[in-house]
């Protein structure tokens, strides 16, 4: 139902019959008067459509003027439902108190939506808004639509655009995030830092920025070692050192490496059979508070469960705080089974492919695999290497030095004037 539909009926209307001598001339009147009808359908000699109840009334004398006649087929709307239970007044008096409680309760919000969000978690959205009293069950008058939108700005650094639009008891909060994270945006915990390797590799390029680098294409190197210093040495003329300059290293560093890979699990496993029983379980969400409704029945042993929730909504985006929780409870029961060497290899090749998203995550390249699958009486294993590209990006505190004494020569006199 539309938000017209619903003021029509909360108005009434008639669905009539118009007959007569100039029913075109009658409907001409109507236009000329804005007198609003619709659905409007000749059926043979007559004309058959709606219309109001006030405008009804006043459509009288050009009914005389015309010669038609108009007859009444049905009355719809909450008016004519209001008199058919006039003498119902208990059961009125319900409907009365319903219809003023429903209009109270559309002065909260009873729904958040949070779209578009990616690294900054739903929940952390809705914690943040439950906080500024902009959540669930909160009045929407008191919500500054604006004002919130530049407070997730503010708390939120990674979220570039931020809109709040509130329809009915919905409030829709959509998101857009800078996803690009760059190192040089980010606050370092050190005032001076060295870049270290991680892991025993092979440089494959180094191309420094800031800082002094300490390798090159094609040196070996240990975890731990530094690959770009963030100590600066400042030296004179005579290439003699006199003072130390600190920063934080900034360098993209290649490194090749290779990972060892192994994976064991034993070939007798526990199957999943699903019997085919089901129940259901409800629970009701009242005003946030979620009451368990006692179960019928006794629980499986063993089940898959599944829940939906509905939030009863009356029109668009009105809700209201009532919603129910249904859950399938879908019984199984585990048996012992041995894998075959085909369901084996899958199995360990499905493994490994997770391993390998879990590198490329971490945005490590992978060059070269060389893995086999071997396979005895009760496990099977794989194993292997892995050659890999990864980007040293490892910090580690500078350690700073006292500055050199400098030779009282001429030239060191020189410099110390200069200082």
């Amino acid at each position: 139902m539309t938000t017209l539909s619903l003021l029509k009926y909360i108005g009434g209307y008639l669905e009539v019959v118009l007959s007569g001598y100039a029913p075109e001339r009658f409907l001409n009147l109507c236009g000329n008067h804005n007198i609003l009808i619709w659905n409007l359908r000749k059926e043979e000699d007559v004309y058959r459509f709606f219309i109001s109840i006030r405008a009804f009334w006043s459509i009288r004398p050009f009914v005389s003027k015309t010669g038609c006649r108009i007859r009444i087929l049905r009355k719809i709307g909450f008016p004519f439902w209001m008199n058919r239970y006039r003498k119902r007044k208990c059961f009125l008096m319900g409907v009365i108190l319903a219809a003023g409680l429903v209009w109270f309760l559309s002065r909260f919000l009873w729904n958040v939506e949070v779209d578009g969000n990616s690294s900054v978690t739903t929940e952390t959205v809705l914690t943040f808004l439950d906080e500024e009293d902009c959540g669930y069950g909160d009045r929407i008058r008191t919500i500054d639509c604006e004002q919130l939108e530049r407070d997730l700005r503010a708390q939120f650094p990674e979220i570039i655009w931020a809109s709040v639009q509130i329809y009915g008891t919905k409030m829709t909060v959509l998101i857009k995030e800078n996803l690009v994270q760059q190192e040089a945006m980010e606050e370092l915990p050190y005032e001076a830092s060295d870049l270290i390797a991680e892991e025993d590799a092979t440089v494959e390029s180094i191309i420094t920025r800031n800082g002094t680098p300490l390798v090159k294409n094609g040196d070996a190197v240990k975890a731990g070692d530094i690959l770009v210093s963030g100590r600066i040495d400042l030296t004179n003329d005579s290439g003699e050192r006199y003072a130390y300059e600190y920063c934080n290293a900034d360098a993209d560093i290649y490194l090749l490496t290779e990972y060892p890979y192994h994976d064991k699990f034993s070939l007798a496993h526990e199957e999943k059979r699903m019997t085919g029983a089901e129940k259901k379980r409800y629970s009701i969400d009242f005003f946030g508070k979620i009451i368990t409704l006692p179960a019928l029945s006794g629980e499986f042993e063993c089940a898959d469960k599944t829940t939906d929730y509905k939030q009863l909504c009356l029109h668009g985006d009105f809700y209201l705080p009532l919603g129910i929780y249904s859950s399938t409870l879908k019984e199984y029961r585990t048996e012992q089974e041995i894998y075959t060497k085909e369901q084996a290899e899958a199995v360990a090749t499905e493994n490994f492919n997770i391993y390998l998203s879990h590198l490329a995550e971490k945005n490590i390249q992978i060059l070269e695999k060389n893995v086999i699958i071997d396979m005895d009486d009760k496990n099977c294993i794989m194993e292997g290497i892995i050659k890999v590209r990864t980007k040293a990006a490892l910090r580690h505190e500078t350690e700073q030095l006292t500055a050199p004494d400098t030779e009282d020569t001429e030239e060191g006199l020189v410099l110390n004037e200069l200082e």
